[in-house]
């Protein structure tokens, strides 16, 4: 896949954003199981650079995303 779409997994989650080679690459927003958001950059499937994490309980993380690791993360409110 290349371009623009949307891929719903069996586990529930959800990507909607781009592709490049089969792979979550440039801007999107992933859906995870339980309900929390990430909108931001992806690199090769990774959350990679600028982004917005939403949690479950609408708390609302915002920084800089390198794969599993988010140093300085700044919470910016809650809903």
């Amino acid at each position: 896949i290349n371009g623009k779409g949307t891929l719903q997994l069996p586990s529930g989650a959800q990507y909607e954003g781009q592709f490049h080679d089969n792979m979550y690459h440039g801007t999107g927003t992933y859906t995870f199981p339980d309900g929390s958001t990430y909108k931001g950059q992806f690199c090769m499937n990774r959350l990679e650079g600028e982004g917005v994490f939403t949690n479950t309980q609408g708390l609302v993380w915002t920084g800089k995303f390198e794969g599993e690791s988010a140093m300085g993360l700044k919470l910016l409110h809650t809903n």
